[in-house]
């Protein structure tokens, strides 16, 4: 278990009265991210993610990669650089040049800090090939920092120059074998974004400097999107709002919503466009050298943290998908000096933990509120900002005999009102209320001990 006390947390207290003149700050997750000190801005563009951000980042990695793994994705690792050389020879040197950040090294050879590696795969694939037909497809995915020289970063992480994005590239014989791999991973993309229930459709969309036949941007809704969808309210079927939509929806003939949206994914089939390029081949059934026909999928991790917010959060408030929040339990002991103090004092406090980290699936998720100085209601405020999906506090209650707490859960506004529960009761409850995602909120906190070392 960890102390509130302990957290780095550069918290921005702004005073009731004060008029924000900072025209910068100019969406919802950007204010709050920052003022409840699990980001802080290095330059523009680019962000420093404090330890309660990358808590939420290695939740939503961990997520990331179970989902790739079970589409039958191997990891790997490219490099960030890439040469020039490539993108030149694919043509997207020059149809996005403007976007790329670029640099030399000593010798002057030119390199681009990449905002995606199709180009680097194909080459992979080229310089170990040709492949045999037996040995495709192939689905290979990474997880990594990407670059992009925007220009005009805004609203904080949903459009920063360096992000966190899960790419996937898949290598495949035909264009059948490139849509059985695409439907088998957008299947799974679909899987997690229920399991972090938020609302995100997946919407038909052009391909763009891309290429490919077949593409679609994965949208979560939520009022700071920059992007417009058409959303019907009986199938929920949704569609890229342009000058071209009717207002109905073709499958059902029902009035559609329009509303904001932002791309949290995107995943194309390709085709040949960079295999035919850069060399990548593999050898058919009759030794003909074919080029490969590829596929990709990306999720811009940075921005579904941010995203979740936006479509979660109120004005004042942080809200997460509970498998991604930083904690997912706040314990709240009595007030110092305190009568409840007196008989339920710190040891017993993190005795509690303790159970609830070893009998309710809660190992490594449970955070203490040691700030014994302030009373339960200034530190109630602070975890409602915070957006914990549940906090117990050990109030009167814990005066009896047995010990009775209140256990509260999260809403988008405020909380329930609290329901008083013994120890057994307690345990129960927590264990009981993680039933839809009980097993995998438990693999993910003992994911996250690991590598934060918590």
């Amino acid at each position: 278990m960890k102390y509130l006390s302990q957290i780095f947390q550069p918290l921005i207290t702004i005073p009731r009265d004060a008029v924000i003149k900072n025209t910068e700050i100019t969406c919802k997750s950007q204010k709050l991210l920052l003022e409840c000190g699990l980001v802080r801005p290095t330059s523009s563009g680019f962000f420093a993610l404090l330890p309660l951000a990358q808590r939420v980042m290695d939740k939503l990695e961990t997520l990331v990669q179970r989902c790739m793994e079970e589409a039958g994705a191997q990891r790997m690792t490219l490099p960030s650089l890439t040469t020039s050389k490539l993108w030149e020879r694919t043509g997207r040197l020059e149809d996005v040049g403007a976007e790329l950040l670029n640099v030399e090294d000593r010798h002057r050879r030119k390199y681009i800090l990449s905002p995606t590696h199709e180009e680097a795969v194909a080459d992979l694939l080229a310089d170990v090939g040709p492949l045999s037909y037996r040995q495709l497809p192939i689905l290979l995915y990474q997880i990594g920092s990407k670059f992009r020289d925007e220009p005009r970063p805004k609203h904080g992480l949903l459009r920063s120059r360096e992000f966190q994005m899960m790419d996937a590239y898949g290598a495949h014989a035909s264009p059948e074998c490139a849509r059985d791999t695409y439907e088998r991973v957008t299947g799974a993309y679909t899987k997690l974004f229920q399991t972090l229930q938020l609302p995100v459709h997946r919407v038909a969309a052009p391909s763009g400097s891309m290429g490919g036949s077949l593409s679609h941007e994965w949208q979560l809704l939520a009022d700071a999107g920059e992007d417009l969808v058409e959303v019907c309210p009986d199938c929920n079927t949704a569609v890229r709002a342009d000058h071209t939509s009717s207002g109905r929806c073709n499958t059902c003939k029902t009035e559609t919503r329009r509303t904001n949206s932002i791309e949290v994914g995107h995943t194309f089939v390709l085709g040949d466009k960079y295999s035919s390029a850069l060399g990548a081949h593999y050898t058919s059934q009759d030794a003909t050298p074919t080029p490969i026909y590829m596929s990709c999928f990306g999720i811009g991790i940075t921005r579904l943290l941010a995203a979740s917010v936006e479509a979660l959060g109120n004005e004042r408030a942080l809200r997460w998908p509970e498998p991604i929040a930083p904690y997912r339990l706040l314990i709240i002991g009595p007030k110092e000096g305190s009568k409840e103090w007196n008989s339920f004092g710190w040891e017993r406090v993190c005795g509690l933990g303790e159970e609830l980290e070893r009998d309710a699936a809660l190992q490594a998720d449970i955070l203490l509120d040691d700030k014994h100085n302030y009373t339960i209601g200034k530190r109630m405020k602070a975890a409602d900002r915070m957006g914990y999906p549940w906090v117990v506090v050990c109030g009167r209650s814990a005066n009896e005999q047995p010990p009775r707490f209140e256990l509260y859960r999260c809403k988008r506004v405020g909380f329930t009102a609290p329901q008083i529960l013994t120890r057994s009761e307690l345990v129960a409850t927590l264990a009981d209320a993680n039933v839809p995602l009980h097993d995998t909120a438990k693999e993910i906190s003992n994911d996250v001990e690991q590598m934060s070392g918590s």
